[in-house]
């Protein structure tokens, strides 16, 4: 098993508050689909899910937990062209993909936390 010393969940959507708001706006009131499943599964409506929080303090035991927009990666990030959302594990010496955004897909936002915490134990 790979040791991680940071764990990055990436976004596919910028951050900053108009970027969100516009996101917001475009989800919930012109029911546009949205290209963040894991949006979908950290967010309600308007704030962040009590469990994604609970997750996030669960895992910081353990690692550095990082939660970015696709404005915010770091440069050794957006060198290893993932597609987003993402799930990132850093060790030592590598960036690697421990879920991809063709596996975000498959979660049911009902059960998005507890899908993506099991196949993240997996992983690590």
């Amino acid at each position: 098993m790979q040791r991680f010393k940071t764990i990055y969940f990436i976004y596919n959507a910028d951050g900053g508050l108009l970027n969100e708001v516009k996101y917001w706006v475009n989800k919930n009131i012109f029911k546009r689909p949205t290209a963040c499943e894991l949006c979908g599964i950290s967010h309600g409506k308007i704030f962040v899910k009590s469990e994604w929080l609970k997750f996030l303090n669960d895992l910081q035991r353990d690692y550095k937990v990082e939660v970015l927009h696709r404005n915010e990666i770091p440069r050794k990030i957006e060198e290893k062209r993932f597609s987003y959302p993402c799930v990132v594990g850093e060790t030592e010496d590598d960036l690697i993909e421990l879920i991809s955004s063709i596996s975000f897909k498959t979660f049911q936002k009902n059960e998005g936390i507890q899908k993506l915490s099991e196949k993240l134990s997996m992983k690590m």
